[in-house]
């Protein structure tokens, strides 16, 4: 076949194939404009309980207005999935109609990695260091990271902490967190994280009596080093319950405090 020939056809299938295709998004939109929405259906892609259906309804309803009875080509999909992830507890959201006349929701809910609670004022991180409010009635089971808080935030509060050394700080905490999860020695043994002034880490062990002064969130695989050395090497020639504390924030050192002094 002659190539001018053969190129030429190929103009001409490729025309044919565009012009078939605009007729079908024209008989699509076409056909969209005659059907009417009729019901929302809302979906989760996870097992979290921060938003529930009656949630997305009414906060559609009171934010977005009216869709049901409105043609399915005038629903505001890309505004419906702004309106949902403005919400603190909402990572992403995904919305589409179908032909019977139904408007998707799917719901990708913020899964938090810890909760920090510093007496009634709280709040959740996220793994990236989002902050998000807690929820009235549901509570996520992360660990609670308890006790005098550096962050300074009001309640409801979302997004990233607004000072620089808030941030690390939180950063540091969370490395701890991904350090024993991560780890097969020290997943599950940790029964309590309490912060003191100043932002320094107190651990408390399963089983364990002594309060393991961790110091601030950095140095991590060495200062846990410190506190495995302790439990093995020094805790074993003493009497149950012999040291109150166990200081492991210095480098090269484990500084211990009996219950007595």
């Amino acid at each position: 076949m002659n190539k001018a020939v053969k190129y030429s056809l190929v103009g001409v299938l490729a025309a044919a194939f565009c012009v078939g295709m605009g007729l079908l998004y024209r008989s699509v939109r076409q056909e969209q404009s005659r059907v009417i929405c009729g019901r929302l259906e809302v979906s989760f892609s996870d097992s979290l309980r921060f938003v529930s259906e009656q949630d997305v309804r009414e906060y559609l309803d009171s934010r977005y207005g009216s869709f049901i009875g409105e043609r399915l080509d005038s629903v505001g999909l890309a505004r419906i999935e702004r309106l949902l992830e403005s919400r603190s507890a909402i990572m992403d959201c995904e919305a589409w109609t179908t032909a019977d006349g139904v408007l998707h929701v799917n719901i990708t809910q913020r899964a938090p990695a810890l909760r920090f609670q510093d007496g009634d004022h709280g709040f959740y991180v996220d793994p990236e260091g989002y902050i998000f409010p807690l929820h009235k009635t549901y509570t996520a089971p992360v660990p609670v990271v308890e006790g005098a808080i550096p962050v300074d935030i009001p309640d409801g509060y979302k997004g990233e902490a607004p000072g620089e050394k808030e941030r690390q700080w939180i950063a540091g905490v969370l490395a701890v967190d991904r350090y024993l999860s991560a780890s097969r020695n020290w997943k599950d043994r940790i029964s309590a994280f309490r912060v003191r002034p100043g932002g320094e880490l107190v651990l408390q062990l399963e089983g364990r009596g002594e309060q393991f002064i961790f110091g601030q969130p950095e140095d991590i695989p060495a200062k846990f080093g410190r506190i495995e050395r302790y439990i093995g090497v020094i805790a074993p020639s003493l009497e149950e319950g012999h040291y109150k504390t166990v200081n492991v924030k210095y480098n090269q050192q484990i500084i211990c405090r009996q219950k007595d002094t």
